[in-house]
C-alpha cells in the first residue's frame, strides 16, 4: 500500500532490507547484535532472593521437615529468651526488648507453643475467680461503677480480651444525675502492662516496677506466671500502690519455682524397681513438697503490706494465691527472688 506525502505525493514503499547511507547501517548492525529484550511477564519473573519466601504458600507448602525446625528453632528461642528474664532486672528488660521489639513476638510465639501442652491455662483460672470476684462484689454493692483490674505482665493481654467481651444491662447516668434507659455495658476496665506493645491497643508497654497508674485506682491486681526478674518485691510495691484498701492480689505461678519434690523412698517411680534399686526416681507429691521457699514468700509478702487469704493447689503445674491488701506499709528493704523456671536447651 502507498501513503501520501507531505506534498501531496506517493511515498514509495521503503524496503527494509536496504540502508542508505553508512550510519543508518552501523545502527542496524548493532541492533542485530543485541541480545533480545527479556520476557517481564509474571509467568516467566523470579522474585530475588531477598524476596523469596520459601515457605510461602503461593509457592509452595512448608513440609513436615520444615515445620519441624521452625518450631524447635522457636522454642530454642524462647528458653533463651525466658532465661533472660528471669535472671535480669525488669527495668534492664524493658530497655532491651523497647529496642529489640521483636523479641517480645519470638518470646511468645514460643510461649503459646508451650502453652499447647498445659492441661490448664492458669489465665482461664484467673479469668474465672475475677468473674466469680465480681459477682460477689455486686451483691455486696449496689453501685454499679466498673470493677478495675491491672494486669502486670499481660502477655498478649487475653485476660483483658476476654473481660472487655462481656456485656451486662445497667443504668448510665446522664449529665443531669438522671439515669437513662438500661443498656449493656462492660462492667469491667482492665488496664494490661507487658514490656512491649507491638501494636495491641490493649497493652501499655512499661516497667512492672513502674506502671501509669494513680494510686489507689484499682480492685484487683493480677501476676499470671509474671513474677519474672530479679526485683519481684518492687512489682508487689508497685501492685500496692495502684490497689484499694483491701483490694485483691492474684497470683498464678509455676510450682516448681516455690516447691521441690522430694525423693520418691516407695520406689513408685519407673526407674528403681520394687526396692528401690537402681537410679533414685523422683516424684511430685504433694504430700512431700518442700514449701519452704513458698512460705517464705508469703513472709515477705506480708512485709509488703498483704496478707493471703487463699492458697490453691488443686492444679499439678501452677499454684493460685490470693492476697488482700492491708493498711500496712510496704517495706522498702524486703526482696524475694523465686527460682527461674529454666527450660533444659536441647
Amino acid at each position: 500500500m502507498h501513503r501520501a506525502n507531505d506534498d501531496g505525493g506517493i511515498e514509495k514503499p521503503v524496503k527494509q532490507q536496504k540502508v542508505s547511507n553508512k550510519s543508518d547501517r552501523a545502527t542496524v548492525e548493532n541492533k542485530s547484535k543485541q541480545k533480545p529484550a527479556p520476557d517481564t511477564s509474571a509467568a516467566n519473573v523470579l522474585p530475588s532472593d531477598d524476596k523469596l519466601d520459601l515457605g510461602s504458600s503461593s509457592i509452595r507448602p512448608k513440609s513436615a521437615l520444615q515445620q519441624a525446625f521452625l518450631s524447635r528453632l522457636a522454642g530454642s528461642r524462647f528458653r533463651e529468651l525466658n532465661e533472660d528474664l528471669y535472671t535480669s532486672n525488669s527495668s534492664s528488660a524493658f530497655e532491651r526488648f523497647q529496642n529489640n521489639p521483636e523479641l517480645f513476638d519470638q518470646y511468645h510465639e514460643g510461649f503459646r507453643t508451650q502453652v499447647k501442652s498445659w492441661p490448664v491455662n492458669p489465665v482461664d483460672a484467673v479469668y474465672r475467680w475475677i468473674l466469680s470476684a465480681h459477682r460477689k462484689r455486686s451483691k455486696v454493692n449496689n453501685a454499679k461503677r466498673k470493677f478495675n483490674i491491672a494486669d502486670f505482665g499481660c502477655g498478649d493481654a487475653m485476660l483483658a480480651k476476654k473481660l472487655l467481651q462481656i456485656e451486662e444491662i445497667g443504668n448510665v447516668k446522664t449529665k443531669q444525675g438522671k439515669k437513662d434507659d438500661p443498656q449493656s455495658v462492660c462492667p469491667f476496665n482492665v488496664h494490661s502492662f507487658d514490656l512491649v506493645a507491638n501494636g495491641n491497643p490493649h497493652i501499655t508497654p512499661c516497667d512492672m516496677a513502674n506502671v501509669p497508674l494513680d494510686d489507689g485506682c484499682v480492685d484487683v491486681a493480677v501476676f499470671v506466671l509474671a513474677l519474672m526478674g530479679t526485683n519481684i518485691a518492687d512489682f508487689i510495691r508497685e501492685a500496692h500502690r495502684v490497689l484499694t484498701r483491701g483490694g485483691k492480689l492474684k497470683i498464678a505461678e509455676v510450682r516448681s519455682r516455690f516447691e521441690s519434690a522430694s525423693g520418691d523412698d516407695q520406689g513408685n517411680g519407673k526407674a528403681g524397681g520394687k526396692n528401690g534399686g537402681g537410679k533414685q526416681s523422683f516424684k511430685y507429691s504433694e504430700k512431700k513438697a518442700d514449701e519452704s521457699l513458698l512460705d517464705e514468700f508469703i513472709a515477705v509478702m506480708q512485709q509488703l503490706g498483704f496478707k493471703c487469704k487463699q492458697k490453691d493447689r488443686s492444679n499439678k503445674m501452677f499454684f493460685l494465691l490470693e492476697f488482700e491488701k492491708t493498711g500496712k506499709k510496704p517495706s522498702k528493704d524486703a526482696t524475694f527472688t523465686a527460682k527461674p523456671c529454666i527450660y533444659k536447651r536441647r
